[in-house]
Formats: structure tokens, sequence, C-alpha cells
């Protein structure tokens, strides 16, 4: 609250996540360069953020996860969704390499949006890539899309994402629990 000029700054990267990338914020901010880099160096001395690197490839982090959750719970829940909404879209623009690497970042933004295709899109993106490293890690993301398909209006949509994700889970849970397992059953079901 002491740093009512630059708080924006740091509600932005909370909302980015515990980690945030100087590039990233940037497209979100839209700030001139000299602003935005005098506001992170007033977060650094203020030691609520850690910087690794130079901008522009720098990484910031928060000093401590209740530091980031103070700056992410005092954004209005409106404003919240909002950036969850930019996020998602400039990593879909701008940031091709997390799109492939790391999909279920995207998947996040996207379902604390409210736009709830495209994070079922993602998350059945990250349940199939993780999948082909660790299964147990592709049952959570595919769980998490799974999550959203009630709050799909269109019927053949729904029906389309829950085939699609039913099937990567019973080949995630096959390959962690075996062909008898029920939740494989259910799965496939």
């Amino acid at each position: 609250d002491r740093l009512a000029p630059v708080r924006d700054i740091g509600q932005i990267g909370a909302a980015i996540g515990r980690e945030f990338s100087y590039s990233l914020l940037r497209v979100l901010v839209g700030r001139d360069e000299t602003a935005l880099q005098n506001a992170l160096t007033q977060l650094e001395q203020a030691e609520l953020v850690f910087r690794r690197g130079e901008p522009p490839e720098a990484i910031y982090s928060f000093k401590h996860a209740l530091v980031r959750d103070a700056a992410y719970e005092s954004l209005l829940k409106s404003r919240r969704q909002q950036l969850h909404g930019q996020i998602a879209r400039k990593m879909e623009e701008k940031f091709p390499d997390i799109l492939v690497s790391q999909p279920e970042i995207v998947a996040h933004h996207f379902t604390e949006a409210g736009l709830i295709e495209s994070a079922i899109a993602y998350w059945l993106k990250a349940g199939n890539l993780a999948l082909t490293r660790s299964a147990n890690a592709a049952v959570g993301h595919l769980e998490q899309g799974l999550k959203l398909i009630p709050r799909i209006d269109n019927p053949m949509l729904r029906n389309k994402f829950e085939l699609l994700l039913q099937t990567s889970l019973g080949n995630s849970l096959r390959a962690t629990k075996g062909w008898s397992s029920d939740s494989v059953k259910n799965a496939y079901t």
C-alpha cells in the first residue's frame, strides 16, 4: 500500500503468477520502458520481488507466496478476470514457445478469465503433452478440463470436448493403473 504508484505493476505480476517475465509484463502494461523499469526497481528495493537477469530477459519472483497472494487478492474480481484474459491472449500472440512447452499455464489463465472453450482446449493440450512425460501429471490437467465441461452451453461442443478429454484421461489412467482399474473403465465408458 505504501507503494501505491507501482501497486498496479505488482498486481499484474501477481496475476501472471509467483514468477513473471519482464517481457510478458512489458506487453501487458503498455507503459514506456523507463517507467516500467522504475516501478520494478521500487518493488525490488521494497524487497517484494527479486530479479534474475537483466531486462528484457529478466525474470521476477515474489519474495514469498503470501506477498504474491496479498497483491493478487487486492485486485477486484472483475479486474482479475480481465487480466487473466489479457495474459492468455498475449501468450497466444507473442509467446508461442509457452503454448508449445507449457500449455497448462495458458489453460490456467483462460480458466481464470472464464473463457471456458479456450481453457478446455489448452487443458487437453497440456494433458496430452504431459502424457509423454508423466501420466500422473496428465491426469491432473485432464481432470481440470473435465471440471469445466458443465459450463459449456452448446451440447455438441460439450460432448466433443468431453469425449476428447475422457479418452485422453483413459489413456493416462491406463498407463498408471492398468487396464483393470475402475477409473479407466469409467473414463472410457
